[in-house]
């Protein structure tokens, strides 16, 4: 397993803050083309990386799943107790089941209820689910809490 991520200590206070053969000429073009050497993407390549709890090694999320919220995917937030988050906007995390009520009160995102996420194997934080007032959601997720597959 390799972090994907770099972290903030989440018990941190916070103080401050090649071508291609179709584009040439045709007489170029043999039928005899073979793909490009061992640099080139492969389909292999192509599948979607997931996303790991850090305690369980449940799937939480894909690679792919990545989104921005607010002009950014990876943002750096303090909560009212003084403790720091680092954490990645996800359109989707399967993963990750949220709890409780969603709650507008200290809210990161204006518009938005959070609930907290926690992974489905072993209950472990992994973040908060976003619902926007108007419709939509995301997974704000602890980048600390995650592992690469």
């Amino acid at each position: 397993m390799v972090r994907l991520f770099g972290s903030l200590d989440t018990n941190a206070r916070f103080s401050a803050h090649s071508e291609c053969p179709l584009l040439r000429g045709a007489e170029e073009c043999k039928s005899d083309w073979q793909a490009p050497a061992a640099n080139a993407e492969s389909i292999e390549d192509r599948k979607p990386r997931f996303l790991l709890c850090k305690t369980c090694l449940h799937r939480v999320t894909a690679e792919n799943a990545r989104t921005e919220v607010q002009g950014k995917h990876v943002h750096v937030f303090c909560n009212p107790y003084g403790l720091v988050f680092e954490i990645g906007c996800f359109g989707a995390a399967p993963g990750c089941a949220p709890l409780g009520l969603p709650s507008l009160e200290f809210t990161w995102f204006p518009g938005y209820e959070w609930q907290v996420g926690v992974c489905r194997g072993c209950r472990a934080h992994l973040g908060w689910r976003y619902i926007a007032v108007h419709g939509g959601e995301f997974y704000g997720l602890i980048l600390a809490n995650l592992v690469g597959e």
